[in-house]
């Protein structure tokens, strides 16, 4: 899947269910090749993957940060399918909709 574009806009979904009441926005602040990652990310996502191996990809190629008004900074990484979702708790945790496709499914329902 392709990568998100520094200072755009892209939709996302709350815990990754497809709905317009989990439908919000966060902004692309920086996107990082896995080999230049901070340590703090870096831990964080070895977690993930273990404590959800089934969502995310052990190969993840890039880390995405991004903020949102609302819930603060959100980093996010490959899942199994190529898609991007958000490392840690419950409050961040969302799909990130780079391609438009998912909010696309959204309004053809």
């Amino acid at each position: 899947m392709e990568l998100p574009e520094i200072n755009k806009t892209y939709n996302c979904f709350d815990d990754g269910k497809i709905n317009k009441s989990r439908l919000y926005t966060v902004d692309v602040k920086e996107v990082i090749p896995f080999n230049e990652i901070d340590r703090d990310t870096l831990t964080l996502w070895l977690k993930a993957v273990e404590q959800a191996y089934w969502l995310f990809s052990r190969d993840t190629d890039f880390f995405i940060k991004t903020e949102n008004g609302e819930d603060g900074e959100a980093v996010f990484a490959r899942t199994q399918d190529g898609g991007w979702f958000s490392l840690g708790d419950f409050m961040n945790s969302g799909r990130l909709d780079v391609d438009g496709k998912l909010t696309d499914m959204l309004e053809d329902n």
